[in-house]
């Protein structure tokens, strides 16, 4: 407690601690400003008490809290991270609502929060950063509560501020070292850096369209005309320049041949002075007609030829027009219709022929012939491939069998295998048990059934999926984490046992300090809390919390023992003097006018009395000075609550506690969720909401 400071005394249910009006403005707007703030505040808590010491809600739904829980031990950061809109929650195990006097610091810098108690770090977390809009509609902002009914804090409050910037904490330990930068100074760092980097990226592509734009600029030239034979031609102008049509392009000429129409003739001629060639008279002898230019022989040494539709026959000398022959006079021998003779025997073939390349050329007596290969067709001279896989069968068709698939090549054909059949011969397949070999697909759970020409998969029994992917099936699913890994087995994540993984590890009891029930082999067993350290178990983990009279030590994260007498917490009576103990004190005598009553609360108590706290939820006794207080148990059974005597501290005598200070269930009543107000729980259910566990306890929410 800091002395000539106001602090405020907050009991029952009823109030309603609501900052409005230019007050919350002006704490939403110093959050919008910066992405650094500090939570501080002065108090002290009653036990067993959970409630909110600063939120930003609308309803029920928290926007930015700070919380201490009395019931799991713990103060909450709740908050909805920056481009979210679920609330999610970051918890710091420590005991502050213990009746006693405290000092808390929470800092979030960027995306670090830091937790500051009595000016000690405790817990350093890295979290996504929190929204800092503070523009949602109906936002509220209170002191003490989440909103007029839930959370209520109960204790004493004082001086709780809200401050800006970096090293908030300072303002109340200003002893404290200031770190540089902090998170929130480099994440604004790095949005500069990012800032900075998107403008020059939009800045180099302005730049290039720029440049762009400029080349084009450079191109655009004027008008260029072209100049040939004396004549000037406008640019784009064409023209015909003898045979060629010429074109004017930006001062210069191109020119090229004039396209002609196809002469539909098989001897054109291309008269002077024209640049297409045309087509000739035909010519009619005995009812047959010949183009222009065509030769013919209408009897032995005999030769015609049309010219422009008159027909010009001469007699061949065979002395002159035949060619000399390398046989003997007495071998050679006359052709019906032919003026040469011929010698027997020639092989015309070798004297070159205009056979197609995929023909074969014959000789004959007196020329040769062209016949087209196996697999073409045509008269010799022009040959075109045959389609085999047109028809099956016969000499012009294919002969695959059914479990093949025909595909023509040039010349020929082949027989493919359909999927899933091998080869046998040329023109057969045989199928092929994809399931006998490692050449199916199918998951290695699952059972491969030959058809065919293919296979199917089936997952086993116990397993479910396409065949191809099986995964195995636990009725009901894992609970807590866990994977389903084979039929109906589970395997649970660290600090959760079970079939189906639905029982919780208690890891603080003895025989689970090693406990080697962890599914998953690569969790070791959990090691032990640091001495003068107590065990915490928490659904699927624990965690270590110092005992009475220690505290964390920021750095090596052991237990040290606090100096009561040197902080001022101990409750030596003025005139006795106080002696430091290992967790906790003693008050010693010097003179004979000490007393060894106990300093309680600016008053003196006898040694050996006994008083009650928070409404009889406390016990404390006076032993030589040394006061101590004890949370009262239930005793569901029986209904009565009596106070444990702790092996660490000393005996406070067994009281009956009023049944207000314990949770227990009362069938009678019930509680209504949070949002859904038509859904409601029996005292002793359980639900999850935001993150938390809640529990209905004489139609109270507790977290």
């Amino acid at each position: 407690m800091q002395p000539q400071r106001t602090a405020y005394t907050l009991q029952g249910d009823s109030r309603s601690l609501q900052i409005e009006g230019a007050a919350f403005e002006r704490a939403a707007e110093l959050l919008r400003r910066s992405p650094e703030f500090t939570v501080l505040a002065t108090l002290k808590q009653e036990p067993a008490n959970s409630g909110t010491i600063l939120s930003f809600s609308h309803g029920y739904n928290r926007y930015l809290e700070v919380q201490s829980s009395g019931r799991r031990d713990e103060v909450r950061l709740h908050y909805v991270a920056a481009g979210g809109s679920a609330p999610r929650v970051e918890t710091f195990p420590f005991r502050l609502a213990d009746g006693a006097w405290h000092r808390l610091a929470l800092a979030v810098s960027g995306a670090q929060a830091t937790l500051l108690v009595d000016c000690h770090p405790l817990y350093r977390r890295l979290i996504p950063p929190p929204d800092r809009n503070f523009t949602q509609p109906q936002l509220t902002l209170w002191v003490g509560q989440r909103n007029s009914k839930h959370s209520l804090f109960k204790g004493t409050l004082q001086e709780v501020r809200l401050v800006s910037g970096p090293h908030g904490y300072l303002a109340q330990c200003p002893g404290l070292d200031s770190e540089c930068p902090t998170c929130g100074q480099f994440a604004l760092l790095q949005a500069t850096v990012q800032e900075l980097t998107t403008h020059i990226h939009d800045l180099s592509l302005k730049l290039v369209g720029t440049e762009a734009r400029l080349a084009r600029l450079e191109q655009c030239d004027c008008q260029k005309s072209c100049y040939s034979n004396g004549t000037v031609h406008a640019d784009g102008a064409t023209w015909q320049r003898d045979c060629n049509r010429c074109s004017c392009v930006h001062g210069e000429i191109t020119c090229r041949p004039v396209e002609c129409d196809r002469a539909e003739c098989k001897n054109p001629v291309l008269h002077p002075g024209e640049c297409c060639p045309t087509c000739l008279r035909q010519c009619l002898l005995k009812g047959t007609l010949y183009e222009h230019g065509e030769r013919f022989a209408p009897k032995e040494c005999a030769e015609c030829v049309c010219h422009d539709g008159n027909m010009q026959c001469t007699r061949v000398d065979p002395e002159l027009a035949c060619p000399p022959l390398p046989c003997d006079a007495p071998d050679q021998f006359t052709v019906p219709g032919e003026c040469c003779k011929f010698c027997p025997g020639v092989d015309y073939c070798s004297m070159g022929h205009s056979c197609d390349e995929n023909a074969t050329c014959m000789n004959l007596n007196t020329k040769y012939t062209c016949k087209c290969n196996q697999g073409f067709q045509g008269d010799g001279l022009t040959c075109q491939d045959v389609d085999e896989c047109q028809e099956a069968g016969g000499l012009d068709g294919h002969h695959c069998h059914s479990n093949t698939r025909c595909v023509n090549v040039v010349g020929s054909y082949v027989c493919q295998c359909l999927e899933g059949y091998t080869r046998r011969d040329k023109f057969n397949c045989v199928e092929v048990d994809e399931c006998v070999g490692a050449s199916h697909g199918c998951h290695a759970d699952a059972e491969c059934t030959n058809t065919p020409g293919s296979y199917t998969c089936r997952c086993r029994d116990g397993f479910r999926g396409d065949g191809y992917s099986c995964t195995p099936v636990c009725t009901g699913g894992c609970l807590n984490g866990g994977a389903c890994v084979s039929p109906e087995q589970c395997a649970c994540a660290r600090g959760f046992t079970g079939t189906r993984c639905e029982r919780d590890v208690d890891e603080c009891r003895p025989h689970a300090a090693h406990a080697t029930h962890v599914a998953h082999p690569a969790h070791a067993a959990h090691p032990v809390c640091a001495p003068h350290a107590l065990c915490v178990n928490t659904p699927g983990s624990y965690y270590c919390v110092c005992a009475h009279g220690y505290r964390r030590h920021p750095l090596t994260d052991e237990c040290e023992d606090v100096d009561e007498c040197v902080e001022g917490f101990h409750t030596c009576h003025p005139s006795a003097r106080c002696v430091n103990t290992d967790g906790g004190f003693r008050c010693q005598c010097d003179s004979e006018h000490c007393e060894l009553s106990c300093w309680w609360q600016g008053r003196a108590v006898t040694d050996g009395e006994s008083w009650s706290e928070a409404g009889g939820c406390r016990v404390c006794a006076c032993a030589a000075g040394v006061a101590t207080c004890a949370r009262a148990t239930c005793l569901c059974d029986t209904h009565n609550y009596t106070t444990p005597v702790s092996s660490t501290e000393s005996p406070a005598p067994t009281a009956i506690a009023p049944a207000a200070c314990c949770p227990h269930c009362e069938p009678r009543f019930h509680c209504r969720h949070q949002e859904m107000h038509h859904v409601t729980f029996r005292s002793g259910e359980r639900w999850l909401y935001q993150c938390q566990i809640c529990e209905c306890l004489v139609s109270t929410h507790h977290q």
